[in-house]
């Protein structure tokens, strides 16, 4: 199941009422992005790119 929280293209807006957005498809909405490309198309959606995230290290001592 693609979930939007690891997807490069979600954003998260200071809009309460529309909370959540898709860069790709440029969109907000208050439900989840993917929720949205469901409940529109009927599909899954065909742009979800995982995003990379860095690992971060830590430094000992000072």
């Amino acid at each position: 199941m693609i979930t939007c929280n690891q997807c490069i293209y979600l954003f998260i807006t200071h809009d309460a009422r529309r909370r959540w957005g898709c860069r790709k498809f440029g969109f907000k909405s208050s439900k989840i992005p993917h929720q949205e490309v469901i409940a529109t198309t009927g599909m899954k959606c065909a742009y979800y790119s995982k995003r990379s995230f860095k690992k971060l290290t830590r430094s000992r001592g000072r």
